[in-house]
């Protein structure tokens, strides 16, 4: 994986939750950290968050890429 902006997308697949929420919850990131509306949350802000290991999240996302792929 290339890339470090997490999109709702990303969030369905790590959750299994509906896209709303998973913009929601974006939403609710960007406040809490400060964020402009301009400005992009990434994986690894997401990661540092929620708790989550960062290593197995960007694992999880590549694995379903590769699988879209094919």
């Amino acid at each position: 994986m290339y890339r470090i902006v997490i999109y709702p997308s990303d969030i369905v697949i790590l959750t299994g939750k509906s896209e709303s929420y998973a913009r929601k919850e974006i939403q609710n990131l960007k406040k809490e950290l400060d964020k402009k509306p301009c400005q992009k949350v990434t994986i690894k802000e997401y990661c540092v968050y929620y708790g989550f290991d960062l290593h197995e999240v960007t694992a999880v996302l590549s694995k379903f890429e590769i699988k879209q792929a094919s």
